[in-house]
């Protein structure tokens, strides 16, 4: 089972491009193939840029359950979940 773990980039573009590669990173470990990891790393690439605008860090939180990956991003007082259906095991 893949570890669940938080993160937190600045807002400042140079820095959050960070968060959407390890997204996809662990979208790849978690058993997506690569044109969904590719799919993660862009949504939570526009999601960063939208809460980007408070102007303070972006907390990423990463867990997997019920199928799910879950990229949770919060930035302020504003709250956005990337979610991704999972390959069943075989």
């Amino acid at each position: 089972m893949l570890s669940s773990f938080e993160m937190s980039v600045p807002a400042d573009a140079r820095y959050r491009v960070l968060g959407p590669e390890v997204a996809a990173k662990y979208a790849a470990l978690a058993g997506c193939s690569d044109a969904e990891a590719k799919t993660v790393l862009a949504d939570v690439e526009r999601v960063a840029g939208e809460l980007a605008a408070a102007g303070q860090d972006i907390a990423l939180v990463f867990t997997v359950e019920t199928a799910q990956l879950l990229v949770t991003l919060t930035c302020g007082d504003q709250s956005s979940t990337v979610r991704r259906s999972l390959p069943a095991a075989t």
